[in-house]
């Protein structure tokens, strides 16, 4: 991956002598501003591969309370790729955390995910290697910029309200489009989904489960793989590629997993809806036949409508003959599809030739 834009000499000398005079007392406390409430767009994609592109949209919520020791990080979105990997997933994300613990909901599992905080956050860990850039305004707030190589925020009083991330052909961008500060918030905004408590770490033999990661499914294909970083740029082309198509497979590894799921599952249900279809003589019969076949499809990202209206012979053979052509299409797909290792194999079994 890429490397954050190193700071230059001066400036981390300047930074190391204005730092106390920037925080001062304040430094303690997460944000400088009591509470509030910032609502964010959330957009980004990636070019996967060369057949296949990735699109997420959602949006944002941040509450916090007391200088920003209690808050809570909400989100949700689409998920969508097309091309010749065509899928669609939901995402949804819900945070809380205090001084001593974060609190993660599973959706999935409908439980609560409790751990204990590793270390107070240092308010200037969300600037380090980063270069001051002047001044910019987000949501009619002027906030300081700072930018790094593939990297830009925007921070008021250790709040964010931009970043910007960008990472070979993968972007990110969460941007604040409402503000409310010093505002008096109700209990119930604080509130927890009523699930059961699952601690992790308070106990030795407690385990997180599977699928807690799939509550940050959002962030974690983008936001996280595009602004982590750790390794030194190349300067050769050779390695760049490998890196690059490593990085991607990497961010693409989720969808992967669920599309070698779902495609044999695919190919049984496109199987099971022909020899229905060729039985029914009505339209309330042939839209039955095809209801898990459209799930199903729907699950891989199709917006196509399937509903059937009209209901004769010759809309049966039409129906019949366009999913015996996709079931022959699949099922000579199939042999590249089990030997695909990466989200680049598979885009490349899918493409249309």
């Amino acid at each position: 991956m890429y490397t954050f834009l190193r700071v230059s000499l001066s400036f981390i000398l300047f930074f190391s002598i204005t730092s106390t005079s920037i925080y001062g007392n304040e430094e303690k406390m997460p944000f400088q501003i009591e509470s509030g409430t910032i609502i964010y767009e959330i957009t980004g994609g990636a070019e996967l591969t060369p057949e296949t592109n990735l699109t997420i949209k959602g949006r944002a919520k941040l509450r916090f309370k007391d200088w920003g020791k209690v808050k809570i990080e909400e989100e949700s979105g689409i998920l969508l790729t097309t091309g010749a990997i065509k899928h669609q997933e939901k995402v949804k994300k819900f945070v809380k955390e205090t001084e001593d613990n974060i609190i993660i909901v599973d959706y999935s599992n409908e439980q609560l995910i409790e751990h204990k905080r590793a270390a107070s956050k240092n308010p200037k860990d969300d600037i380090k290697n980063l270069a001051y850039k002047g001044k910019s305004t987000i949501a009619d707030i002027e906030c300081d910029l700072w930018e790094g190589m593939g990297i830009r925020k925007c921070m008021y009083k250790g709040i964010i309200l931009l970043l910007e991330s960008h990472v070979y052909t993968a972007h990110y961008s969460k941007k604040a489009i409402t503000v409310l500060l010093d505002i008096n918030h109700t209990k119930e905004e604080f509130t927890l989904p009523d699930y059961p408590i699952h601690k992790i770490g308070f106990f030795k033999d407690n385990k997180k489960t599977k699928n807690t990661t799939k509550t940050g499914s959002f962030r974690k294909l983008i936001k996280n793989k595009v602004a982590i970083s750790g390794d030194k740029v190349s300067f050769t082309q050779e390695r760049e590629n490998r890196k690059k198509q490593k990085f991607l497979n990497n961010l693409g590894k989720d969808i992967f997993i669920q599309q070698k799921k779902l495609l044999p599952d695919l190919l049984l249900s496109m199987q099971k809806t022909r020899a229905c279809l060729q039985t029914v003589e009505n339209p309330f019969e042939a839209n039955e036949c095809i209801e898990e076949f459209s799930h199903m499809k729907e699950k891989l990202g199709s917006l196509e409508e399937d509903y059937i209206i009209l209901w004769d012979q010759n809309h049966k053979e039409i129906l019949l003959d366009k999913i015996e052509d996709e079931l022959t299409g699949l099922q000579a797909k199939n042999p590249c599809i089990k030997r695909a290792k990466n989200i680049t194999d598979l885009s490349a079994c899918l493409k249309n030739e």
